[in-house]
């Protein structure tokens, strides 16, 4: 089907979901929370303290060259190879201040700040969104499906949002299975059903995954919308500032951002702002739905009147 734009007045009138969700996962970086301003000027913030004078806009420009060195030598944030996450960090933050030498000091302080709210912000919107589904829909079963590393459990709990999920965090670190892989989703859908005793309800798993009560949100359209349908759930693309063109005017050429590389996909996160993205995010309160059971939303307000009508 063509994508089509469902005004925010007529969400609930819609008939676009038919029942409320039994479980929602979500991506964790850049979907539950973001970086408060550019990570490259957070580097660069700390390394003045230790008179180490780099410039962001060159750093960033290394990053992607960089993170994709460090992610050969060292797959899996280092598990394959014998180190650990943090071991694995300082190695590209050593990497990205090339030719520069900093201390281990420094490196540290680094690490400290992206482990809570010195660096990241927890969206408005999302803080309401789970503490209504806390409040008001308890037996919906939130869970995490991030392509990441364990330090996000550090950080989850850091900011307040570790709580809203009951361990049901499942990573590509731990699983060795990175999203869009259809197995990641099936894997936790797999596991919830059978810790929530979901038989009793569904029956089977096959009878429950077809449900159409199984969501997936996340901010990538390949690993999270794509990745989901490819699995057999709904997938919701959250995507605050319009990056991939599914809200421009019917009568202007979309950008199309559907073939972003790995490069131009870590650019965008770590040079988003989340003050700004969250004012561009709230202009827009209406759902594409691209075909059935995938559909583009920039907000979670939105998600809330899609989902909970």
């Amino acid at each position: 089907m063509k994508p089509t734009r469902i005004p925010n007045n007529l969400l609930r009138s819609s008939g676009l979901v038919q029942r409320p969700p039994k479980i929602i996962t979500f991506d964790a970086y850049n979907t539950l929370y973001a970086i408060k301003r550019p990570v490259m000027e957070q580097y660069c913030i700390v390394g003045k303290k230790y008179g180490i004078d780099a410039n962001p806009k060159e750093l960033t420009l290394r990053f992607p060259e960089v993170f994709n060195k460090i992610r050969s030598l060292y797959p899996l944030y280092g598990k394959k190879s014998g180190i650990t996450a943090d071991q694995w960090w300082e190695n590209l933050i050593r990497e990205v201040f090339k030719p520069l030498e900093i201390p281990q000091e420094m490196v540290r302080d680094i690490l400290i700040r992206f482990e809570g709210y010195e660096a990241y912000t927890v969206y408005p919107d999302v803080k309401e969104f789970l503490e209504k589904m806390r409040t008001k829909y308890p037996d919906v079963i939130l869970g995490i499906i991030s392509n990441t590393d364990p330090i996000v459990l550090k950080l989850l709990e850091n900011i307040g949002l570790k709580n809203y999920f009951d361990g049901n965090i499942y990573l590509s670190y731990d699983l060795e299975i990175k999203k869009p892989d259809p197995m990641i989703f099936q894997y936790a859908i797999a596991d919830l059903f059978k810790r929530y005793d979901l038989q009793k309800e569904f029956g089977d798993l096959e009878t429950f995954r077809k449900s159409g009560l199984i969501w997936h949100v996340g901010d990538e359209e390949k690993n999270d919308l794509l990745g989901a349908h490819n699995a057999g759930i709904n997938g919701v693309l959250v995507d605050r500032c319009n990056e991939f063109g599914y809200f421009n005017p019917p009568t202007e050429n979309p950008k199309n951002n559907k073939g972003l590389s790995e490069n131009e996909l870590s650019l965008r996160k770590v040079c988003n702002e989340s003050e700004s993205s969250f004012e561009q995010s709230a202009a827009i309160n209406d759902v594409i739905q691209v075909s059935e059971g995938q559909y583009v939303i920039t907000n979670f307000k939105t998600l809330d009147t899609m989902l909970f009508y």
